[in-house]
């Protein structure tokens, strides 16, 4: 189902902060219309949340139209001068245009525009729409949330006859409004991300949930779910941007101490994260993230995807939770260049392999690869003084996965030595801390190989960090 939401607020200067009321409509089941996914999962989410910060909620679902009309009704007498009025829409909607109706479950299948209007109840006419009637009551501050279908619910032959227009049709924001449709023009609003998406809420309403709960401030939820909805949409390649239209000149705080708090860094975080992981096949860079965002079941069910999408790798002889020391066996010397470049490669991949382990015995086994002096980063050090190094820095980053760029490798072997240049791609990650390094990398190695292969020179610098 392809849905838009509309949050609009209309703020009434100098009136006092009364009762916080609520009116929350889900509509999923349709006599005669296609039916819906997420409309009574969204409006159960907003009724926890409302209920939760203090509204005085009334939640009604599948309604038809004598249901709709009527607690719309008794709604609108509750309402008293100074109050703070939400009123919350999930379901089949539809706009001519210029003016945006929503469908009650019982309107049927028509061709006929004039038919499609007397089975709707119209959001905004300047008359009797449902803002209209909230408006004439003098209410402090009006939240109007509505998620409707962007397609014709009633069938082609309407559309093609009155010129229904896809999605609803925006409402011009007055001084003291603020406007929001979860999708710009000309896109789809999402209901998930993909068929490992399982997340109750749809796209818009999931991060709008989350961040409104925890900041409590309406401007500052919207422009953190635009920002995150648009990179969430990103990552399946779709195109998905809030509008929002702020014509508010004072607070826009609707609960809480409306502080900067909020978990936009957690989400943020998770996203830049995905797109450089979902494009890996390490298996050790799938599990890192697992582990890291396990918070998070939507991009923790999508790694795992294609994590199960990896193929098979037939198990060693020995059991895999071995830890195996290198041996340092004498190597005969190579009868030319050409055959000593391919020793001295399959050494250092070798050692990248085994710095990507992840167990706290690597830093150890790391003297099957060092000379006992090495230059180490411009320093003279001795080959103990690399693995306390190299201690300290599993310490930092105890999950660790770095790949060599074959394609932009180059060898030269002179005189029993080996000067190696490689670009390798790295990602490094602390569970504990939370922190994540990854990027592009050039790391240069000299081996001398005229008895067994010993690294006397490494250095290396970042290219790139993703």
């Amino acid at each position: 189902m392809a849905r838009i939401f509309a949050l609009l607020l209309i703020l009434l200067p100098g009136l006092a902060h009364a009762v916080e009321r609520a009116l929350i409509v889900g509509n999923d089941n349709y006599d005669t219309l296609p039916s819906l996914l997420k409309a009574l999962e969204d409006a159960e989410g907003y009724t926890e949340l409302l209920t939760r910060k203090g509204f005085e909620v009334t939640t009604i679902y599948n309604a038809p139209m004598a249901q709709m009309r009527r607690q719309l009704a008794e709604f609108y007498e509750t309402i008293q001068p100074g109050d703070t009025v939400a009123f919350i829409y999930s379901g089949h909607g539809w706009s001519d245009g210029s003016l945006n109706y929503l469908v009650p479950t019982d309107a049927q299948i028509t061709a006929s525009a004039a038919v499609a209007v007397e089975m709707s109840i119209p959001l905004k006419n300047g008359v009797n729409g449902i803002l209209d009637n909230i408006a004439a009551r003098e209410s402090h501050l009006t939240i109007a949330i509505v998620d409707a279908c962007r397609n014709n619910p009633f069938g082609g032959n309407l559309s093609r006859a009155v010129g229904v227009t896809r999605g609803l049709a925006p409402v011009e924001p007055a001084q003291g409004t603020f406007l929001i449709y979860s999708a710009g023009a000309g896109q789809a609003a999402l209901d998930r991300l993909g068929e490992a998406d399982t997340q109750q809420y749809s796209v818009f309403t999931r991060f709008f949930l989350r961040n409104l709960d925890s900041t409590g401030d309406l401007r500052q939820a919207t422009i953190q779910t635009r920002n995150q909805v648009q990179q969430a949409a990103n990552i399946i390649g779709a195109d998905q941007r809030p509008a929002y239209y702020d014509e508010l000149s004072g607070t826009s705080c609707l609960f809480g101490d409306c502080d900067s708090r909020s978990d936009d860094g957690q989400i943020k975080g998770v996203i830049e994260e995905w797109a450089f992981v979902q494009g890996s096949k390490s298996r050790v860079v799938l599990n890192a993230f697992i582990n890291k965002w396990g918070a998070e079941p939507l991009y923790v069910a999508l790694a795992q995807e294609i994590l199960n999408g990896l193929p098979v790798v037939q198990a060693r002889a020995e059991p895999q939770t071995a830890f195996v020391m290198p041996e340092r066996t004498a190597t005969p010397a190579a009868p030319d260049t050409s055959q000593l470049e391919t020793r001295a490669m399959n050494f250092v991949q070798l050692n990248i392999r085994y710095w990507s382990q992840n167990s706290p015995n690597v830093a150890a086994g790391m003297r099957a690869f060092y000379a006992d002096e090495i230059t180490f980063y411009g320093k003279d050090w001795s080959q103990a003084q690399v693995l306390a190094d190299k201690a300290g820095f599993i310490e930092r980053w105890p999950v660790r996965a770095y790949d060599i760029d074959e394609n932009n490798t180059t060898i030269t072997c002179t005189d029993g030595r080996c000067d190696i240049e490689a670009q390798v791609v790295f990602f490094a990650h602390s569970p504990a801390r939370g922190d994540t390094s990854r990027g592009l990398a050039l790391f240069s190695y000299s081996i001398n190989m005229e008895s067994e292969p010993a690294i006397i020179f490494e250095t290396s610098e970042v290219l790139e960090r993703y």
